[in-house]
């Protein structure tokens, strides 16, 4: 009985220890982690906005880009580590002030990133067309993006209505995104350039576009209630 009872105080023991170190294991690891957490390296970041279309070169020339010292598990881990990785790039999109460089910031010039308003474009059976009115044509330079408008034409034949409920991508060179006005608006100069773009099928554009060569172009603007729903088609004379 006494051995017995000397066999399970020793295995006691021994499991005692055994987890006494796996605990000090587990927490030197965890303290370890720790410090790798809230150790600093150094990761580029943007000192200020990166305009999209901007080389990676032009950026670090002219100080856009730096090294910042940050915590390690702050850092994505596809942040950019070299400066030379960022050499004959482009930014993708802009990149905001305070952001991570990362491989994904900057592509090849040859990819591009695509412009904010093909960005806009709703699918991919839609492209953009943009045809310029006078006042009198485009509702006295009061059609804004994301609008929907009547396409009309006038020629020797007599008027008629080609196509219905079309929207606005762009007025100018402002989408809906960067609208220089005041609620949605167009700014100032892009409300006279005249310029007017729309969301259209590929057989649309080619009508819009006969359209405006032979003919004069007329937009009649919607209300904000009727815009949305309304089943537009192209007639098979074109007319």
């Amino acid at each position: 009985m006494g051995n017995r009872r000397t066999l399970i105080a020793a295995a006691a023991i021994v499991l005692a220890a055994a987890a006494g170190f796996a605990v000090y294991f587990y927490t030197s690891g965890a303290d370890e982690r720790a410090e790798d957490q809230f150790e600093l390296v150094e990761a580029f970041v943007a000192a200020a906005d990166i305009p999209k279309g901007m080389s990676g070169d032009a950026a670090l020339a002219e100080g856009l880009i730096t090294a910042d010292r940050v915590l390690r598990g702050s850092v994505p881990t596809a942040a950019v580590t070299d400066s030379s990785d960022l050499s004959g790039k482009v930014a993708a999109a802009t990149i905001q002030a305070k952001q991570f460089i990362t491989r994904a910031s900057f592509l090849q010039a040859s990819e591009g990133g695509g412009g904010s308003l093909a960005s806009s474009i709703g699918s991919g059976d839609k492209v953009a067309v943009t045809i310029s009115v006078s006042p009198e044509q485009g509702v006295a330079n009061a059609i804004a993006p994301g609008d929907r408008v009547d396409v009309l034409v006038v020629d020797n034949t007599g008027a008629a209505v080609i196509l219905e409920a079309v929207k606005v991508l762009a007025v100018g060179q402002e989408t809906a995104a960067n609208a220089g006005g005041s609620d949605g608006q167009p700014s100032p100069v892009a409300a006279t350039s005249g310029l007017i773009t729309f969301e259209l099928r590929p057989d649309e554009a080619l009508a819009v576009v006969s359209a405006n060569q032979n003919g004069t172009v007329y937009l009649t603007l919607r209300p904000l209630a009727a815009s949305g729903g309304v089943d537009r088609s192209v007639p098979a004379s074109g007319r």
